[in-house]
């Protein structure tokens, strides 16, 4: 298996988002950022707490992309002996990360899917062996090995 070259591939998607993120915090940022001396339309002053609101979730979700960058750029060197978070797991089918959730690629003509522990299909695969099948949405995929 390629863990680090898909782990790699995850990693640089997720840069993407980070790099989104943080322009979303600095557009939200210079719109709440209203001169008050030059401000006198109460209509500005809610559009400026709407803008602070947003600047505060993106901020939140900001740090949340960070730690997961961090986790997945700690997992670069792990393997693991069963399935839990950070494993990947290669199937007759496809690929699957266990950690984040980023946009399904390709990878070696077959699908790399990411998602979450806390995601519902993470309950059907966790604690199966190679050889196993897995029930994973409407496909039963078979486990040929995992790191």
């Amino acid at each position: 298996m390629k863990r680090a070259d898909i782990i790699t591939i995850i990693i640089e998607e997720q840069k993407v988002v980070i790099e989104s993120l943080k322009q979303s915090v600095d557009h939200y940022k210079m719109a709440s950022d209203v001169d008050e001396e030059s401000t006198h339309d109460p209509e500005d002053f809610s559009n400026q707490t709407q803008a602070k609101d947003m600047q505060l979730r993106f901020e939140k979700t900001l740090k949340e992309a960070e730690r997961s960058l961090a986790f997945l750029e700690s997992e670069l060197k792990l393997k693991h002996d069963k399935i839990e978070k950070g494993t990947l797991i290669e199937t007759d089918q496809n690929f699957l990360f266990v950690g984040i959730s980023v946009p399904p690629f390709k990878f070696e003509n077959k699908e790399v899917i990411a998602f979450s522990d806390h995601a519902p299909v993470f309950q059907n695969i966790k604690g199966k062996n190679k050889g196993d099948t897995a029930e994973v949405g409407s496909k039963a995929l078979q486990i040929i090995d995992f790191s």
